[in-house]
């Protein structure tokens, strides 16, 4: 294994070295502030096995099945794929015209986006209420590294993968970004105000990273 197999990424917090695979596949090791390269090489020679198992779930990530009864999550349930003549809407399952494989696909994120623009904006709208703190403009995006993100002119941005996730997940990140319109940045007073709302923020932050992990990578 060569350096060119994996890449090192320096983490000013963490204590312990970990694994994970990037997006692009590349296996990547996370060490700590001062760490000691010279034994990268001979740690991932001895956690090879280790790291195979996380590309390999990587993989089927990967490669969701888009054929008849694959099954689908939508605001924290599994849906089966239906596929149709014509119809592109949701009624206890996906139903998109049948095709290819990217045809399929194409049009099931179309349908996702469609069910985002509707779930998402409607919770935003209670959150805003809740809140009193209103964006200046909304968008559904396809971001596939962030849930969601504002920026300095108040636009809030959801990635139409978060309609995948259970509605108080959705709420959570809503609430985040909001939080942002105080706050751009993650300062303690920036946490304090996404607590002010949600008191066990923390837990549903790990409930969204879990819960990403089972949920199939679409590019």
């Amino acid at each position: 294994m060569t350096s060119d197999d994996f890449r090192i990424i320096p983490s000013p917090r963490r204590k312990r070295v970990a694994f994970r695979i990037g997006d692009d596949g590349m296996p990547e090791i996370l060490v700590p502030p001062r760490f000691d390269t010279a034994h990268i090489h001979r740690i991932f020679r001895e956690n090879f096995a280790v790291i195979e198992k996380l590309k390999q779930r990587v993989i089927r990530r990967q490669t969701p099945s888009f054929t008849e009864g694959a099954e689908f999550m939508f605001l924290g349930k599994m849906y089966p794929l239906h596929l149709t003549h014509r119809l592109k809407i949701f009624d206890n399952s996906f139903m998109v015209p049948d095709g290819n494989a990217d045809e399929i696909k194409s049009s099931l994120i179309s349908l996702y986006r469609e069910l985002a623009a509707v779930v998402i904006k409607k919770r935003l709208t209670a959150m805003v209420n809740k809140t009193g703190l209103s964006p200046q403009k909304v968008r559904i995006s396809s971001a596939t590294t962030n849930w969601g993100s504002c920026s300095g002119k108040k636009t809030v941005s959801f990635a139409w993968q978060l309609v995948q996730c259970p509605p108080e997940l959705i709420d959570y990140v809503i609430i985040h970004e909001l939080s942002h319109l105080k706050e751009l940045n993650h300062s303690p007073a920036f946490w304090k105000t996404v607590a002010e709302f949600i008191p066990d923020y923390r837990i549903k932050r790990g409930q969204l990273k879990k819960i990403s992990f089972q949920l199939p990578r679409w590019y």
